[in-house]
C-alpha cells in the first residue's frame, strides 16, 4: 500500500467514524419539532475539464448542493457537520460549517466525479447549538448517473422553486488598458408570483466550480411589486463554466421558512 493510499484510507476511516456517530444520534434527535428540518437536497450533472493543453480530460459530475436553514432557534454559535457516502463504493464527503447569523441559513455543496448507475446517495448530518441541543438524521436519496452524454438526468431536486428567477448577463471589463480583465455583470430577476409583501429582506449567493464554498452576490430587498433585481460582478470567470445562482427570499410575517430558488446558467462571456 502507497503512502498515498494510505492517507486516503485513514481519511475514510475517519470519515466513516463521524458518519456512524451522525447516524446513532440520529435516531432518536432532540428538539425535532423545534428545528427539525432537513435541508433541501439538489443534484445537477455537468462536466469539468481536467488538466491542460493537450492532456486535458472531460470527467461528469454530480453537483450535490444543500441547503439548511434554523427554523425558531437563534442561529447564532451553531454547529452543522455533514457527510455523504455512496454505499457499496469508496465515494465520501465530509463539510462543515454553521449558520448565517442575519440569513438563518448555510449552504454547502460537494462534487462526485464519475457518479455510479443504479446508486444511492446517503446524506447524514448533525446540528449542534450552544445551549445543548441539537438535531440529527440521514436522509437517502437516488443519486444521478451522470455521464459525457447523458442529457436525461440533468438534475433532481427536493424542493419546489418558490418563484421563477431570470438571469442577465452583461459583458464587460475591468482595469484601465492595455491591463483590463474580462469580467461579467450577472442581474437576477426574482418575479412576484409568490405571496410576499414589499420590503421583504432577498439575497442571491453563487457558486462557481472550483471553489470551495458558496460566495455572497448581493442582497436588499422586495420592491413594491415584491419583485427583486440584484447585480454581481464576476471577474475573469472560468470560460464556459457553470454559474450555480442560489435566490433566497425570507418573509418572517408570514411563515418562518426561507424560500430558495436554485438555477444553473453557462457563463456567457
Amino acid at each position: 500500500m502507497t503512502w498515498r493510499d494510505r492517507r486516503t484510507w485513514r481519511a475514510l476511516i475517519a470519515s466513516t467514524a463521524v458518519l456512524i456517530g451522525l447516524i446513532a444520534a440520529g435516531t432518536s434527535p432532540a428538539f425535532a419539532g423545534i428545528d427539525g428540518r432537513d435541508p433541501w437536497v439538489d443534484q445537477h450533472c455537468g462536466i469539468e475539464t481536467i488538466g491542460s493543453g493537450k492532456t486535458t480530460v472531460a470527467v461528469p459530475v454530480d453537483r450535490l448542493s444543500l441547503n439548511f436553514e434554523s427554523i425558531g432557534h437563534d442561529p447564532a454559535g451553531s454547529k452543522i457537520t455533514v457527510v455523504y457516502t455512496i454505499p457499496g463504493t469508496s465515494k465520501y464527503g465530509t463539510l462543515f460549517g454553521q449558520y448565517d447569523p442575519a440569513r438563518a441559513n448555510a449552504v454547502f455543496n460537494y462534487t462526485i466525479d464519475y457518479p455510479p448507475a443504479d446508486s444511492s446517495l446517503s446524506i447524514s448530518f448533525e446540528i449542534a447549538w450552544p445551549d445543548g441541543t441539537y438535531y440529527s438524521n440521514t436522509l437517502t436519496r437516488p443519486l444521478l448517473h451522470c455521464t459525457r452524454d447523458n442529457t436525461s438526468d440533468v438534475d433532481k431536486r427536493w424542493w419546489r422553486d418558490a418563484a421563477p428567477v431570470t438571469v442577465f448577463q452583461q459583458c464587460t471589463t475591468v482595469g484601465t488598458w492595455p491591463f483590463t480583465v474580462r469580467a461579467v455583470d450577472v442581474t437576477v430577476h426574482r418575479s412576484h408570483d409568490e405571496p410576499v409583501s414589499a420590503g421583504v429582506p432577498v439575497w442571491t449567493d453563487y457558486w462557481i466550480p472550483g471553489k470551495k464554498d458558496y460566495i455572497p452576490g448581493a442582497s436588499g430587498t422586495t420592491d413594491s411589486t415584491g419583485d427583486s433585481w440584484q447585480t454581481f460582478r464576476l471577474v475573469a470567470p472560468p470560460t464556459g463554466a457553470e454559474l450555480d445562482i442560489l435566490s433566497t427570499l425570507r418573509d418572517t410575517s408570514t411563515s418562518p421558512y426561507s424560500w430558495p430558488v436554485h438555477t444553473w446558467v453557462p457563463i456567457a462571456c
